[in-house]
């Protein structure tokens, strides 16, 4: 099982060879290294990572949002590609086995213009995964948080279909949001899972989670919630954490979960790590 955190956590104030054991301390095994500006990393963070990677702690890596292997624009696919290739072979150098990313967009958002899209991602995925030694290196399509961007559950798991390298990230607060609230009840969450499971049986126990809560509005996502706040108008955050801990138990999920609640990463983490554990 994997509790981790995404990114540097604000309430750590150190350096990064602090982290892991301030992490470890807190019951959480795994961090997900945001590379929000390109996937570059200086040597020394390398080696305290593949350091790390060999000690059993589990590293994931989240592409840069600019990655858009769904955009009109050849150029930037073109792009897109080399970066991912550039980002399978960091993943490989330091011990990280998953990369998760977005599917981007940018053709119509109407039925027709997704499926375009969709089909292009699946091409654009594949090309560059025959041109490339994957490794144990998988890719991981992210729930989208807003109705307009790529990335339903349907979308996500069309891709995961059609390309060999890719496993689904379902952020389930993404999926809450986009879905205008959509999941009010352990029982609704559950069914969401087992869609997943009768989809694609073979990838599903690989499949990767954000889980935090959060504020959104018509358009979807609004913003990540900070772990423990209340909506604007008081009612309690969703989705909730401990059903989800109790779905994934009852599902026979091993887990590798990263909160993403804003700024208290590791409370989120560690909160669902104990809920797991008990």
């Amino acid at each position: 099982m994997v509790f981790g955190v995404a990114g540097m956590p604000t309430n750590y104030k150190g350096k990064l060879n602090g982290l892991f054991p301030w992490l470890t301390e807190k019951g959480l095994n795994g961090i997900e290294i945001q590379c929000t500006y390109g996937f570059k990393m200086s040597d020394d963070n390398k080696k305290l990572y593949r350091e790390r990677a060999k000690n059993g702690f589990f590293l994931s890596i989240h592409a840069p949002y600019y990655i858009n292997l769904g955009s009109l624009n050849n150029q930037v696919v073109g792009r897109s590609k080399s970066n991912m290739k550039e980002g399978i072979e960091l993943a490989k150098s330091i011990g990280a086995n998953r990369i998760i990313f977005h599917p981007g967009g940018g053709h119509e958002n109407t039925e027709n213009g997704r499926k375009i899209a969709i089909k292009q991602i699946i091409d654009a995925i594949n090309e560059f995964t025959s041109e490339i030694d994957m490794g144990d290196v998988r890719l991981y399509p992210e729930i989208g948080g807003k109705i307009a961007s790529l990335g339903s559950l349907d979308e996500i798991i069309e891709i995961c279909k059609k390309c060999k390298y890719c496993y689904p990230c379902i952020d389930i607060a993404h999926l809450h949001a986009r879905e205008i609230g959509s999941i009010t009840s352990k029982e609704i969450l559950k069914s969401k899972l087992q869609k997943i499971k009768d989809e694609i049986p073979d990838k599903f126990k690989e499949i990767h989670f954000h889980a935090y809560t959060i504020n959104y509005g018509d358009k979807g996502e609004i913003k990540h919630l900070y772990f423990g706040d209340k909506m604007p108008d008081g009612s309690e955050g969703l989705p909730n954490l401990d059903d989800f801990i109790s779905v994934i138990k009852e599902m026979n999920i091993v887990p590798w979960i990263i909160s993403e609640a804003l700024d208290s990463q590791e409370l989120g983490a560690k909160y669902m790590h104990d809920l797991y554990v008990k």
